[in-house]
């Protein structure tokens, strides 16, 4: 005779039943809503090559500005189908394409646009804010009335936001005569000494080391389109009290003592709560610089501070945002894969570590900090979940303390993302000589071959770009777009100090240095495949609140 199943099987198989629901539920969830965003992607695809198709056979002339398509005139000349649904939202796919020639490239460029709002000039936009009343917030210079310049704390002044290259940038100025617009990123770079020693002449300023890095390591390694919009500008690097005594004209430069004060310092929305450089030198050893504290102060050139760059561009068309933190006025530049991707745009990448270091959400955000032939090198946007000692020496190897929590998470990213073979991480020397600055280029001296690493000094988003352990007041970008943003205050770098000390980066933008039995936060770089083994990205726009997306 067979026997059933007893009341309690059967309440232990309906238990393990809701258990398995309610891990598969989420997943399950995740790949359907995963799979109406890429069906919804394909479809706008198709609209956009529907409206290349209907040019090809219609003259739509060679407009410079935007002009608008309408979904109704491709669908009543059979280029589109009589209806379109959103995958997403299941209701019926509303919008137009925009179009215009780009001379520069010789080609048209098609955009699909759900509210078929036509881009316009930044300056045009940004004059939208003027009022003749204004105090703080956009303002009219009083000596030149085609100059508009912004004053005020964040409160006041929440709209200046640019997403341009790969940087969010926040808008110091601009010339309705000569259409042109002045930026300084809102994060600092990177973290370096500015010179050997103070610059008491315009050859001495071009000489330094942080000019070299603006203007040759900065410079280089933004994208051509980019580049082309630039222009030369004037920059005082003269003493504080008498700031154009010198000048140098040059494509990138640092923000100079007038014009953080112009916008009204400590607590205006320069006023990032870190250290960064200034252009002017206060004495024969000091320049100065603003505190974390939004004061402006000096240290020594041995000092190691934020570099924020400076650049003037001519009018740019802008095709999305509102110019808030959140929602960065944009231009529309879109990479495809990990070939095209630009320096600094943010990625979200799969992770299946079980030390749930990329959140709940199994996405770990890297940002771009450089390209080789067949990869790019990515800082995780945030630390490791958990701290970590350096090791037993100085001197870095792949068998150091450190390289246990680093491997750890580096496993958790599948061979499929992760370049496989070993690449050079510089680990010289960084030292701290009181009075005399150190070249970010001398830790290029020593080298370590190894998959997985920590930001070297001197290389793009080696500072505080992630605003450590600022939850409660975030200035650069949402924090939960931040992986682990509270995890520490500190993190280390590969590179040593003295033969006791290695170099960290503190949570005010300096860089500190401490014994290796120290314990601090950890940040991850790694390298992702590109070249002929590009990785083709699924979604996102390359920003912090908005990664392109690798699944």
């Amino acid at each position: 005779m067979k026997k059933g199943f007893t009341l309690v099987e059967l309440l232990g198989v309906i238990i393990i039943l809701g258990v398995i629901a309610l891990i598969t539920f989420p997943l399950i969830d995740k790949s359907i809503k995963s799979s109406k965003e890429k069906a919804l992607e394909r479809t706008i695809d198709g609209i956009e090559e529907a409206a290349y198709n209907y040019s090809v056979e219609n003259d739509i002339g060679y407009p410079t500005e935007y002009k608008v398509l309408s979904l109704t005139t491709l669908i009543s000349n059979g280029f589109l189908n009589n209806k379109l649904i959103n995958p997403v939202t299941n209701e019926e796919l509303k919008g137009c394409v925009l179009y215009r020639w780009d001379s520069t490239i010789s080609q048209y460029i098609f955009e699909y646009n759900e509210e078929c709002k036509i881009p316009t000039n930044f300056i045009e936009t940004l004059l939208k804010q003027y009022n003749p009343d204004n105090t703080t917030g956009l303002v009219k210079d009083s000596t030149n009335p085609n100059l508009y310049y912004y004053k005020g704390t964040n409160e006041e002044v929440a709209n200046n936001y640019l997403w341009y290259g790969g940087h969010q940038w926040r808008v110091l100025e601009f010339d309705t005569s000569a259409k042109t617009l002045t930026l300084i990123t809102q994060q600092p770079l990177t973290t370096i000494s500015p010179a050997s020693a103070v610059w008491e002449s315009q050859e001495e300023y071009e000489s330094s080391y942080i000019n070299n890095w603006l203007n040759d390591y900065f410079w280089n390694s933004l994208d051509s389109s980019i580049q082309a919009t630039i222009q030369d500008s004037t920059f005082n690097v003269g003493i504080y009290n008498n700031v154009s005594e010198i000048t140098t004209t040059k494509k990138v430069g640092l923000l100079d003592k007038n014009q953080y004060e112009r916008a009204g310092s400590a607590d205006s929305f320069l006023d990032i709560k870190d250290y960064f450089w200034l252009r002017n030198r206060y004495s024969s050893s000091d320049v100065r610089s603003v505190f974390s504290n939004g004061s402006i102060g000096s240290h020594l050139v041995s000092g190691a501070n934020g570099v924020r760059a400076v650049i003037k561009i001519s009018d740019i068309t802008i095709t999305g945002g509102d110019g808030t933190l959140m929602n960065n006025y944009r231009v529309a530049t879109k990479a495809t894969n990990t070939d095209n991707v630009q320096v600094g745009e943010y990625i979200n990448v799969p992770y299946s570590g079980s030390d749930n270091a990329c959140g709940s959400d199994n996405m770990c955000t890297f940002r771009v900090v450089s390209k080789d032939e067949d990869s790019i090198k990515v800082v995780l946007n945030g630390l490791l979940p958990t701290t970590s000692q350096y090791g037993s020496t100085v001197t870095i190897s792949t068998s150091h303390t450190i390289y246990t929590p680093l491997n750890t998470f580096a496993d958790g990213i599948s061979n499929t993302y992760r370049y496989t073979g070993n690449k050079t991480f510089y680990i010289g020397d960084y030292p701290y000589v009181s009075g005399t600055g150190q070249n970010y280029e001398d830790v290029q001296d020593e080298t370590l071959e190894a998959s997985v690493g920590l930001p070297t000094i001197g290389e793009m988003f080696s500072g505080n770009d992630i605003d450590l352990s600022k939850s409660s007041s975030k200035t650069f970008v949402d924090v939960n777009t931040i992986e682990n943003p509270t995890a520490s205050y500190y993190y280390w770098t590969m590179n040593r100090s003295s033969s006791s000390d290695v170099r960290y980066v503190r949570d005010n933008g300096y860089i500190g240095r401490n014994s290796v039995s120290t314990t601090y936060g950890v940040r991850a770089v790694i390298y992702l495949k590109s070249g002929t083994s590009a990785i083709t990205f699924t979604g996102g726009e390359g920003t912090p609140n908005s990664p392109y997306e690798l699944q």
